[in-house]
């Protein structure tokens, strides 16, 4: 049995791509969007498809409304304010109510 299953995909709008590389964002705020810990794919929408191979190391799950400054800062945001103005970009129907998942991760390790 093959215990290395193919990494699941994670979609990143281009603008997150250098805070990714550079380790300023280590978090991402996801609704509705199932992950689990291991190996994940981190693809970026450009012109071609990038993709950077990491690990989700721990998901926490909270309402909108409890995400902290700390959340934000991890996500690579300057504070609270734009995290919540970018998770209304990307999802405009979020409510403070609605539970959303904190997906930390980290650049794979690869020595090819």
């Amino acid at each position: 049995m093959d215990n290395d299953p193919q990494p699941q995909s994670l979609h990143f709008h281009r603008d997150y791509l250098d805070a990714v590389r550079t380790g300023r964002k280590t978090t991402t705020v996801r609704f509705r969007d199932p992950v689990v810990e291991g190996p994940v794919d981190m693809v970026f929408e450009l012109d071609e498809e990038l993709v950077l191979r990491g690990v989700v190391t721990r998901l926490a799950a909270k309402p909108v409304g409890e995400l902290t400054e700390a959340d934000a800062v991890a996500d690579g945001f300057r504070d609270l304010a734009e995290l919540h103005d970018r998770l209304r970009y990307h999802y405009p129907a979020l409510a403070p109510a609605d539970e959303v998942t904190v997906v930390h991760f980290r650049l794979a390790t690869d020595d090819r």
